[in-house]
């Protein structure tokens, strides 16, 4: 039903946005650290719920979107990671914004490989 996957995602999104914003926070002057590290839990956190979490609580896909787009997608932040890239470059710190999109993209890629075999390895585990 349509008003519960928006119910859920709304209410996920409530929560993973407000872990992000907290992180953002702590890390002060240093939100670009923050960013790479929300944006790679993230991509290991999709991830493993994707390919275990959901297949283990034989959720609903209104669930599922909620915890994947709302929470996930409220928690990691693609335009954060975008304007801090352009942000870094523009005030000519082009290594650091080399360096932080290279972590960012290959650390995303790796972690998210990383939480979909660990997912894979469980769930065949499990099966046996």
């Amino acid at each position: 039903m349509l008003i519960r996957k928006l119910i859920y995602i709304a209410f996920f999104s409530f929560i993973g946005g407000s872990i992000r914003g907290y992180l953002t926070f702590v890390a002060g002057n240093n939100h670009f650290i923050a960013t790479i590290f929300i944006n790679i839990i993230g991509s290991f956190l999709l991830a493993l719920l994707t390919s275990v979490v959901v297949k283990l609580l034989d959720a609903s896909e209104d669930l599922v979107d909620g915890l994947s787009v709302g929470l996930i997608g409220g928690f990691t932040t693609f335009s954060t990671f975008s304007f801090e890239s352009i942000t870094l470059l523009m005030n000519h710190q082009i290594g650091l914004g080399i360096l932080y999109i290279i972590i960012s993209l290959i650390g995303g890629l790796l972690f998210g490989m990383l939480g979909a075999n660990l997912g894979k390895q469980y769930m065949e585990k499990r099966h046996q």
